[in-house]
C-alpha cells in the first residue's frame, strides 16, 4: 500500500514537474512573441514617419525573436526597398537585392500573400533598371536576369480584381515592349475598374492600340453589368477624343440611366456641353437648365456655361441662352455683367450694351458703366466712353483703373487739366505704386509743355522699374527741354547701358554730346 502511494506521489510530480515546464515554454514563447511585436510595431511606426534606417534596426530585431513572421519579413523588405531610395546606383542595387531577399523570405512563409508577389514584382522592376546602370557605369555584368512578369502574374493570380497590380504590370509591359500582354491587361483594367481611363490617358502607353483595348474592354463590362454606369461614361469620353459626338452623347444619356438617382448637376453639365458641341442647342439648354436646377453652385456654373458657348463660337446661343435663364432663375448683376463680357469678346457689342443698359436701368453699378465705356472705346464713340467712365469713378471713386481709363480718354480729347487730374487719383488710389501710372501721367504732363513735372514722374518710374531703359529716354528729353544737358547725357548714357543694341538711342547720345 504505502508502496502504490509513493508511485502515485511520484507519478503527480512529475506531471506537476511537466506542467511546470510546459508553462515556462509557453510563458518564453508567449515572452519572444511579446518582444517581437514591440520591435515590429516600432519597426512600422518608424516606415509611416520616412526613418527607414531604423525601421530595418527595429524590424530586424522582430525578426530574431520571431523567424517565421511573414509580416516582419515583408515589412523589412518595404523599409529596404524605401531605403534604397535615397541611395546612389551602386549602393541602391546592392539595398534592393536584400529587400527582394527578405520579400522572397515572407513569400516562402506565405505564399499566398498577394502584396508580397507584387512587392516582388515591383522590386525586379528596380532591380532589373538599376543592374543597365550598373553595367553601363561599371562595366559590371550581371549574371542574374531580373523577370518581374512572373511575380505580377503570380499576384493578380492571387488577386485577381486588384487594380494597381494590372496597372504597374501595363506599365512594365509597356517598358518592356510586350505589347499582345500589354493589350489584355489594358482590356482587363478596362473591365475591371472603368475609372482607369483618367490615369491611362496621362500615360506614355495611351496610343490607338491601348484605346482600342479599353474600349473591348469597357464593352465587357457593360456585357457582363461591371460598373455599367462608368463604362458607358468612359466609352463617351473615349469617342469624345474621337470627337464622335452623336455615339458619345448616347453612351452618356445611357450612363445617366443607370443609378439615375446618383446623377448630378455636373453630370447635366457634360451631356449639356457634348450637345453644343453636336449642334443640338435646344438639348443642350435642356441639360444645362437640370445641372442649374441642380447646382448648388450657379452662379460659378452659369461662368462656365457662358464660356462654353463662347470657346465655341456661338454667340446667338449663348445670348438665346441667357435669355431663357433669366426668366427660369434669378440672375445676379454680377452673372449679367458677365454675360455682357462674354459678348463683348465674341464681338456682339449691341447685344451687351442692351445687357448693361438694363442693368444700370435697374440699379445703376461701376462695372456695368465701366464696360460700357470699353464698348465705346472700341467704336471708338469717345463722348460716349468719357460719360460712361466719369460715371464709374463716381459709383466706385477708389476704383484706380477707372481713373486710369478715364485719364486716358479726357487725354485723348485733349481735356488735360482733367486727364492729369485724374492720372493723379489713378496713382493715388493704385495700392501699389505703379512705374506706368506715373509714364502715363509724365505724357499728360509732356503735352502740358509742363517738363519739370513730366521728369519727376519719370523719374519716379526710374525708381519703381530701374531696368526700363525707355524711362530714361523719356527723362533725359524732358532734361533737354529744361536745359539740364548734363543730366540728359547721363540719361541716355544709362539707356545704352541698359540697352546697348539700339541704336536710335546711340544716335541721340552723340547728338546731344555733340550739342552741350
Amino acid at each position: 500500500m504505502e508502496k502504490k502511494n509513493n508511485a502515485k506521489t511520484k507519478e503527480q510530480g512529475l506531471i506537476c514537474a511537466l506542467i511546470i515546464l510546459l508553462s515556462i515554454m509557453a510563458s518564453y514563447y508567449l515572452f519572444l512573441h511579446l518582444i517581437s511585436q514591440i520591435h515590429y510595431i516600432k519597426g512600422i511606426h518608424q516606415i509611416r514617419d520616412g526613418n527607414y534606417g531604423a525601421a530595418v534596426t527595429k524590424l530586424e530585431k522582430a525578426a530574431r525573436h520571431e523567424p517565421n513572421d511573414p509580416l516582419i519579413w515583408k515589412n523589412l523588405g518595404k523599409a529596404y526597398h524605401e531605403l534604397g531610395v535615397l541611395k546612389p546606383i551602386k549602393e541602391a542595387f546592392d539595398v534592393s537585392k536584400t529587400a527582394k531577399y527578405y520579400y522572397l523570405t515572407a513569400a516562402k512563409l506565405n505564399p499566398l500573400d498577394a502584396e508580397t508577389a507584387y512587392y516582388l514584382a515591383r522590386e525586379e522592376v528596380r532591380l532589373e533598371k538599376l543592374s543597365e546602370y550598373v553595367t553601363y557605369l561599371y562595366h559590371k555584368k550581371e549574371n542574374h536576369s531580373y523577370q518581374a512578369l512572373p511575380y505580377f502574374k503570380k499576384a493578380i493570380r492571387l488577386r485577381p480584381n486588384a487594380i494597381g497590380y494590372h496597372y504597374d504590370m501595363a506599365a512594365y509591359l509597356y517598358n518592356q515592349r510586350k505589347e499582345d500582354e500589354l493589350l489584355t491587361t489594358i482590356q482587363t483594367l478596362a473591365r475591371i475598374y472603368p475609372p482607369t481611363y483618367y490615369y491611362l490617358k496621362k500615360e506614355p502607353l495611351w496610343a490607338s492600340p491601348v484605346k482600342e483595348a479599353f474600349k473591348t474592354g469597357l464593352e465587357q463590362a457593360i456585357k457582363e453589368d461591371i460598373s455599367t454606369r462608368d463604362a458607358h461614361k468612359t466609352i463617351s469620353y473615349l469617342l469624345s477624343e474621337e470627337k464622335e459626338w452623336s455615339e458619345a452623347i448616347s453612351h452618356y444619356r445611357q450612363a445617366l440611366r443607370y443609378k439615375a438617382n446618383h446623377n448630378s448637376s455636373e453630370d447635366f453639365m457634360h451631356l449639356g456641353k457634348l450637345y453644343v458641341k453636336n449642334r443640338q442647342f435646344e438639348e443642350a439648354r435642356s441639360c444645362f437648365f437640370r445641372s442649374l436646377d441642380l447646382s448648388q453652385t450657379k452662379e460659378k456654373d452659369l461662368e462656365r456655361l457662358y464660356y462654353t458657348y463662347k470657346k465655341e463660337g456661338y454667340p446667338e446661343e449663348l445670348y438665346l441662352f441667357y435669355q431663357k435663364a433669366k426668366n427660369r432663375f434669378t440672375l445676379s448683376t454680377t452673372m449679367d455683367i458677365l454675360m455682357a463680357r462674354s459678348l463683348i469678346d465674341l464681338n456682339r457689342y449691341h447685344q451687351a450694351q442692351q445687357i448693361l443698359v438694363d442693368v444700370n436701368q435697374k440699379k445703376p453699378t461701376a462695372e456695368a458703366y465701366y464696360w460700357l465705356a470699353r464698348i465705346a472705346k472700341i467704336e471708338k464713340d469717345w463722348g460716349s466712353m468719357e460719360l460712361a467712365i466719369q460715371k464709374a469713378t463716381v459709383l466706385d471713386p477708389s476704383n484706380s483703373h477707372y481713373h486710369q481709363v478715364f485719364s486716358q480718354v479726357l487725354r485723348r480729347l485733349t481735356k488735360l487739366d482733367r486727364a492729369e487730374k485724374q492720372a493723379g487719383l489713378a496713382i493715388k488710389h493704385r495700392a501699389k505704386r505703379s512705374a506706368w501710372l506715373f509714364d502715363h501721367r509724365a505724357w499728360i504732363r509732356w503735352d502740358k509743355q509742363d517738363y519739370p513735372g513730366a521728369l519727376k514722374d519719370w523719374k519716379s518710374a526710374i525708381t519703381l522699374k530701374p531696368g526700363r531703359a525707355s524711362f530714361y529716354t523719356h527723362a533725359a528729353e524732358a532734361c533737354i527741354q529744361i536745359g539740364d544737358w548734363p543730366h540728359a547725357i547721363d540719361y541716355y548714357q544709362k539707356a545704352i547701358n541698359l540697352d546697348p543694341e539700339n541704336k536710335d538711342y546711340q544716335k541721340r547720345y552723340l547728338e546731344i554730346k555733340a550739342q552741350s
